[in-house]
């Protein structure tokens, strides 16, 4: 499991190592499923390839902004776009809420995006059909 709550602002999170093993969440996984489970305040993406599966998990998460077309091509699943970032609040950008939550931007082909605030963030990464 990799935590990747503090990655420095503007840091791209769409590539990097989970226990030894490098990633690449643009080039070499597919999103198949989001799931938001609101008792718990988690969303949760599900990326697959060939071999590996990675989770990547947002805790105590408030989605500002969801935007998901239902038309789906072969590269809709693609990641384009993951990282940490500022949020404007009062005429000020910001880098946590009073709550001490982090803003985090998330943006796949075919106009689909999400930008939301949690707590943290982590990414498992295990084989398919563990």
């Amino acid at each position: 499991m990799k935590d990747v709550t503090h990655t420095p602002l503007g840091e791209s999170l769409l590539r990097g190592e989970i226990d030894g093993t490098y990633y690449d969440l643009q080039n070499d996984f597919q999103c198949i499923k989001m799931q938001l489970d609101g008792s718990d305040k988690k969303l949760q993406l599900r990326f697959t390839n060939d071999d590996f599966k990675i989770i990547v998990e947002f805790h105590q998460v408030t989605i500002t902004s969801f935007s998901i077309h239902p038309e789906k091509t072969g590269s809709s699943g693609t990641l384009e776009h993951f990282y940490r970032g500022q949020f404007k609040y009062n005429n000020n950008l910001h880098e946590m809420t009073a709550q001490g939550k982090y803003y985090y931007y998330l943006a796949l082909e075919e106009r689909d995006a999400i930008e939301l605030f949690a707590k943290s963030v982590t990414l498992s990464l295990s084989r398919l059909n563990s």
